[in-house]
C-alpha cells in the first residue's frame, strides 16, 4: 500500500473562482476550497466571489434546463 501524496490527489473546483485544481499538492498554498490564487485574495473579497459564482453557476444550469425543454405553445 503507498502513501505517497500523489495517490490522494483529489480534483477539486474553487469555491471564489471556478477554476479546477488538484488538491492536496505539496508546497501549494491551495486549501480544499480554494485555488492558490485565490487564497490570497481577502476573506471579504473572496465571499463576495463566491456569492457571485455560486449564481452564476445557478444562472447557467437554468439556461442549459430552458435550452433543453421543447418549444411548446401556439
Amino acid at each position: 500500500m503507498t502513501n505517497s501524496l500523489t495517490s490522494n490527489l483529489r480534483p477539486r473546483t474553487c469555491r471564489a473562482c471556478g477554476k479546477k485544481f488538484d488538491y492536496p499538492v505539496k508546497g501549494n498554498a491551495a486549501t480544499r476550497h480554494h485555488c492558490a490564487d485565490c487564497v490570497a485574495v481577502p476573506v471579504e473579497t473572496r465571499k463576495i466571489m463566491e456569492r457571485l459564482n455560486n449564481r452564476i453557476t445557478q444562472l447557467e444550469n437554468q439556461l442549459r434546463r430552458l435550452q433543453q425543454k421543447p418549444a411548446g405553445g401556439p
